[in-house]
This record gives structure tokens, sequence and C-alpha cells, in this order.
């Protein structure tokens, strides 16, 4: 937004014909004087004549401002409206000793004293709204305070919002208008669409022939509130989608109106998009609007009975909401209008009654089922959770045979953003994000950059397309197949670590740590983002995509319109880390066993101990990963007392082991081709579970082998977890089989005395 800091007359002229020190009331006119810093307006009480301030407005709000010139000077005397005969004046004066003295106040008397009753109306530049100040003291402004007007104080030299004004007019506004900018460097003209999205933008333009989509009809309630209604039936939209169906009118001259919401009219940059200023400056063109009286006769107003309604004139292509209005100069027949079939609901029915357009709407009640049916089947990441009472709701709901009570049942449980299902901990997603044209793209590694692909639901995603999620308390992090972490990127090759690359080859807790919400514009989805920019930077944004697949930043800001994106569903796929142990045979100590091996760290579940080998000749000695994680591309062996499955999650900041020598190879992210020989396979045969030289074939991703060639079975030596046995030299003697001391050959031998190679030995 431009602003000007200089040449204050010409820029006062904009907003009042006149500078501020040159501040002229209108006679008769009524002023409404509004606190900047909490928007409570003063009034004259009943039963007090201390001056106090609230939020309401009554008749005592008004006061009427005469001016009166002392020595070339420009003072104001200040009425309560409708008594001219009672002055505005300093009940108790600041200190005259300190300036800065919290004593003064201000109150009504009913004589005139032209030294307690004169005061000054200055516009502050640095505040952009005025300080009223008594004769002879300049730096002393009215403040705003609990206990009345006065507080004067120079601290801040009048430079506080509590100790800034805007003196308004009253404003009555009741008809149609066009509303334009007073800005000369943009369009200016605003008009709302809500066939494209809940944006009201400005025109260069007017349209030649008027439409609907160009007038509001304004009404005026008390304390200058504007009620605002566009033709379409929709109210006024800043760009954050956020709905403005009143304005307090902050300032006006009776031509120019500034607003309490800082009404800005976007340049090209936004996009002509209305925005808001949390402290606009009404001397700015851009802030300044202006209303232009409509011709209201031929006005025939639509009503319609539901809100996502609405009906088309087939003469003109308008469309009108429930509010909202068309110009007809002829007496329109029923024909010439369309109802909008909208979800839920059977075709409109439409009548003319006078000047109004009837439109009304009836429940389907199959199509409501079927609806509420279909939302009921969704499951998973961004829905609700099997156990959300909304679920449950709809689903009583939906078994009942009240339709409106499943549209409301219904509308709650796709609304719910507090008991959705988030990702968890080691399962494996697609990310896709939505588009609002209707298009998706999935999220990929790729070694340039992370992209978003086109997706065709029919076509096979590729393993690049999977991210493995681990959860960091109320953050998430993301790991791929490639080995890589995912990052946030943007739009240049700045925006984010690894020159905006979209990942980092190790885990970075500044750049990998994700926050996921609820996307609050399309049922089922997540926004989900991270840190950009440079070490230095705390800024963070969602990914955003455009309707190309390229990215954009706007912080952690929602988007979802005919450009951009930020809505993604995490749709659950199937990966190798999860592990399914197999009981292990003659092996002493160890119940249960499987390999493994991944592209990136993973954490060690409790209850699961991991090992490499360290060496093998006629066996192999396992030695122990005493870390928290296993490192990435590195065959392991695990082992279980239970046989439960365990899912092996992405290391993220926890210890990693440092391997060297390690005997095992792995097919961490791709099968494996072996040939025959080529290396040993864990299994069970005829020395129990063992390494058994391989066949020809393929070795499942995320899995380990012992790594060497030959003939024989390769036995496990786990160090002293057996006595007598693991330690006995003779290769021939440790693979013997194991009897009991009643002759029966044991599979695995406890703790006990057994009998192996015609020898006793002891399993501690």
């Amino acid at each position: 937004m431009k602003k000007i800091t200089t040449f204050l007359a010409l820029l006062l002229t904009c907003i009042i014909g006149a500078t501020a020190a040159d501040f002229v009331p209108k006679d008769g006119t009524k002023y409404l004087i509004k606190c900047k810093g909490n928007s409570n307006v003063v009034y004259t009480p009943e039963n007090s004549n201390i001056l106090q301030a609230q939020q309401e407005v009554t008749d005592a709000s008004y006061f009427t401002i005469e001016s009166k010139v002392v020595e070339n000077v420009t003072y104001f005397y200040i009425h309560p409206a409708g008594d001219a005969t009672k002055y505005v004046y300093i009940t108790q004066a600041p200190s005259s000793t300190n300036n800065d003295a919290n004593d003064g106040i201000v109150g009504v008397t009913g004589s005139q004293d032209d030294a307690t009753c004169l005061w000054k109306i200055a516009f502050n530049t640095n505040t952009s709204a005025f300080n009223i100040t008594p004769k002879g003291y300049d730096e002393c402004s009215w403040n705003c305070r609990s206990k009345g007007i006065g507080y004067w104080t120079t601290r801040y030299k009048n430079n506080e919002p509590d100790n800034s004004w805007y003196i308004t007019p009253n404003v009555v506004l009741n008809g149609y208008y066009t509303i334009k900018n007073t800005a000369t460097d943009r369009r200016t003209n605003l008009y709302n669409d809500f066939g494209v999205d809940k944006i009201t933008r400005a025109a260069e333009n007017l349209p030649t022939t008027l439409t609907n989509n160009y007038v509001w009809h304004v009404t005026t309630a008390n304390n200058n509130v504007l009620t605002v209604l566009n033709g379409q039936g929709t109210p006024l939209y800043h760009d954050g989608n956020a709905s403005l169906p009143t304005l307090k009118v902050a300032y006006s001259d009776g031509t120019k109106y500034y607003f309490g919401e800082a009404l800005n009219c976007g340049n090209s940059g936004r996009n002509y998009k209305l925005t808001l200023w949390t402290d606009g400056d009404y001397s700015v063109a851009d802030n300044q609007w202006t209303f232009a009286p409509v011709d209201a006769s031929n006005i025939y107003n639509v009503v319609c009975n539901i809100e996502g309604g609405y009906v088309t004139y087939s003469a003109t292509s308008e469309k009108a909401k429930n509010g909202g209005f068309f110009f007809i100069s002829s007496t329109p027949e029923v024909a010439n209008f369309t109802a909008a079939t909208v979800d839920y609901y059977e075709p409109a029915t439409v009548s003319i009654d006078g000047n109004n357009i009837k439109v009304n709407y009836a429940y389907d009640m199959a199509a409501v089922k079927q609806l509420a049916n279909e939302a009921l089947a969704k499951t998973g990441v961004g829905y609700p959770t099997a156990d959300a009472a909304t679920r449950t709701a709809l689903a009583t709901a939906v078994a009942g045979t009240d339709a409106a009570a499943i549209v409301t049942a219904l509308n709650a449980f796709k609304n719910d953003k507090t008991s959705i299902q988030m990702p968890e901990d080691g399962k494996a997603y697609v990310i896709t994000n939505i588009h609002k044209t209707g298009g998706k793209r999935y999220m990929k590694y790729k070694e340039d950059g992370t992209s978003m692909i086109a997706r065709d639901d029919a076509a096979a995603l590729p393993i690049e397309a999977t991210y493995i999620c681990h959860k960091v308390g109320d953050k998430y992090v993301f790991a791929n197949n490639s080995g890589t972490y995912l990052t946030w990127r943007g739009n240049a090759t700045g925006d984010c670590t690894n020159s905006n690359k979209g990942y980092t080859t190790s885990y970075n807790a500044d750049y990998n740590t994700f926050t996921v919400a609820a996307n609050p514009n399309v049922f089922g989805c997540l926004s989900f983002g991270a840190k950009r920019g440079n070490e230095e930077s705390t800024s963070q944004s969602y990914y955003i995509v455009t309707k190309t697949g390229s990215f954009e930043k706007a912080g952690l800001d929602n988007y979802y319109d005919d450009n951009s994106s930020s809505a993604f569903t995490f749709e659950e796929v199937t990966y190798p880390n999860t592990i399914k142990f197999n009981a292990a045979q003659n092996i002493n100590g160890v119940r249960h066993i499987a390999t493994f091996s991944a592209p990136f760290a993973t954490i060690i579940p409790t209850g699961v101990k991991a090992y490499y080998v360290s060496a093998k000749g006629t066996e192999a000695t396992m030695t122990a990963i005493d870390a928290k994680a296993i490192p990435a591309n590195q065959g392991v062996i695990l082992t279980s007392e239970s046989d439960a499955a365990v899912t092996m999650v992405p290391a993220a900041g926890e210890t990693v082991a440092t391997i060297t020598g390690n005997q095992l190879g792995n097919s961490a992210g791709a099968d494996k081709t072996l040939t025959a020989g080529e290396g040993y396979i864990l299994g069970n045969g005829t020395e129990g579970t063992a390494f058994y030289p391989c066949k020809a074939g393929s070795l499942p991703s995320n899995k380990a082998y012992l790594l060497g060639n030959g003939q024989s079975a390769i036995v496990m030596n786990f160090g002293n977890a057996v006595t007598g046995i693991n330690t006995i030299a003779a290769p021939a003697s440790a693979k013997a089989p194991i009897f009991d001391l009643s002759g029966r050959r044991v599979v695995k031998a406890t703790k006990g005395l057994y009998i192996q190679n015609g020898k006793k030995v002891i399993v501690k």
C-alpha cells in the first residue's frame, strides 16, 4: 500500500477538504467522536457532567462543533448535540507545573468560558487520527480511560492510539450503491462473483449495463455501522476469504469514507483483491471509499429458503442468492429464472410474488442418505476418527427419517477439524495435492527437487511417491525411500535449505519437522508446512501448489482457489518397514528372528535387539548394536522374545550406531537380484535357523543377507547366550543336534542340562 508522508495539507484536503489545522465543521452536523485505540464512542452521561466512553451509540453520543478564531488561531467549541448552550470544558486542568500530570478531566458545563471551553483539533500523522487538546496544552490530548475522558499525558507526545480520535459525521446510507475507491493508480470499482471465489475485487470500470454483482444494498444501523450486501446476495470478502457483512465508519467527511477495518483497494500485485490493513491510514487514497446511488426502481429481490441456493436470470446470466436482487425493467416471468442444483435437495421451485422472486428447496431424502453414507465410508488420515462424536451422530441420524437432522449431522461431520485422524508413526503415505479445478498431483522425490506430478488414479505410483512418517511430539517427519527427508519447498532457489530442493540427505531438526493441520477448505484434506528461509529465519509456510504444479510461499495460510491449493490428502500405502518375526530354531536365547535394512536410519523398537555380523567363517559372529538407531543401508538381524510384528520408524535425531566391517549385505530401498551361491539367506533347514547358500532369485527390499559364497550353512554365534554350545570351537560340534537327558531331540534349548555330540552342556 502506498504511504504518503509529506504534504500533509494536500493529504487532508483529500479527506476533509481542508488541512487538519483548519478543520472546519459543518453547521448542524452531528459528529461521533470515537477513540482509535478501543473504538469507544464519547457520550454525555445523563447524571454526570464528566464525559464517558462506551461501545454503544445513543443519542447522547453525538456532538456539534463550532469554530472560533482567537489571535489568528482556530479553536473549537464542542457541544452535546441538540443543546448548544452546553460546552465541553476542562473540569480539572493538568498540573500547571507538570505537563505530564494525569489529572486532567473533560466534562460539560452550562457556561461559556474561553479559558476552559476552547479546544484545538489537529491531525496527527503518526496515528492517522485527531488529537483534541485544550487551549494552552498542545501536547495533552484527550485520552480514553475507564473513569472518563481526560488523563492527559505527553509521554508519547499524543502518539498513543488511546490519545487519538476519529471525528465522524453521523452517517446515514440507505439504498443501492456502487462502491468505488478514491485511488487513481489501480482498479477501483468493487464487485463480487461467487461463481469464482469468495473474494471481493475491483474492476477498472463499471459495466455499461450495470449488473447486480457491482451493486450493493447498504443500510445504516446505529454507531455508524453499515450493513453491506452485494446484488448476488453476498457480503464483502477480503483477501483472507473472511466476510465483512458490516462496516464501521471510522471517519467520513460526508463524501468519502474510511472504515475501522481499514479496507484497502489492492493493486495488481494483489490481483485487485479487497484487503485489510490493521493500522491503515485514512489520508491514503486507497483506504478511502465513495458510494454512488443507483436507481432502485424495478428492483426484484430474491428470497431463497437455503443458504446454498441461488437463481440465475437467463436474460443476463446474473446470479443471486437470498438477499440478492436483479434490475429488471419489465415484469419478469418464472420461466426467466433457473434455480441452481444443490446437494441434498430436489430441484427448486421458483415463484414471483410482487417484487419478490421466491426460490424454495425441499430435501431429497434418497440423495441425503446417499451422501451421508458416502461420507461415513471415508476413513483414514484427514477424516474423523472411528470414535469421533460427529461420526457416531451421523451414523445415528442416517438411520432415521429426518432429512434435516441428517444434513445437520453431515455438515458437522464434514466440518469436524478437531477429531480427525492424523498421520501415524511408522506408516507410509502418498501425499497428493487437491486443486479446486479438479486436478490432482502427487508428491515425488526427484534428485533435482521434490516435484508434484499429475496423477491418474488408475496408474500405479512409483516408490519415490511414498513417504514414511515419524511423529516427533506434535510435529511430523517424512522420510523417503530415496533415503532423504522431506523439507518445505518454495518458488525460488533461496527459499529453503539445500537450494530449495525440498529434501535433505540427512535429518535436520530445523527443516525436517512439519506442522500438520486440518485443511479448512476440503473435507478429508490436511495442510502441512515447515521452516523456510535461511538459518536465522523462524518463518514457516504450508506447501502451496499451483495448478501447473509449481510451488508458492505465503506463511501458514490456507489457499484453495483457481490458482493455488494448500489442501493435501495423505493416502496410507504399504511399505516394507513392518517386520514379521519367524521362530528361531536351535539358537539358544533367541526366540524370534528376522532380517532388515532400510535406505534411511531407523529406530530399534522396544523389545527388539539388533545385530550385525562382525566376522564370519564356519559361523557368523553376531555383534549387538547398542545405539538407539540402525544406520541407513546396513543389513541387520533383529531378534525378539515375541512373535508380534514391529514397525521400523525413520530416525529423527536419535543416536545412530556406527557399524564397520558388517558382513551382511542389504536390499535397502529395492529388491536385490542374487545369483545362485552369491550369498547366504537366513532360513530354517537341517542346521535349524542359520544362513544357507542362496538360490538364484530376488531378495525383497529392506531385507539382509550374509555376504560370501559356499556350499555349507553358517550358524550364528550370539556370544555367551549359550554356554558350552556356541563356544565349541569345532564347527561340527556347533552344528550337532541337541538332546535332553531322556534322549529326545530338542529344537530349542532352554535353561538346563543337555547332550550334544555325546557331551553334557549347560544352557544358562
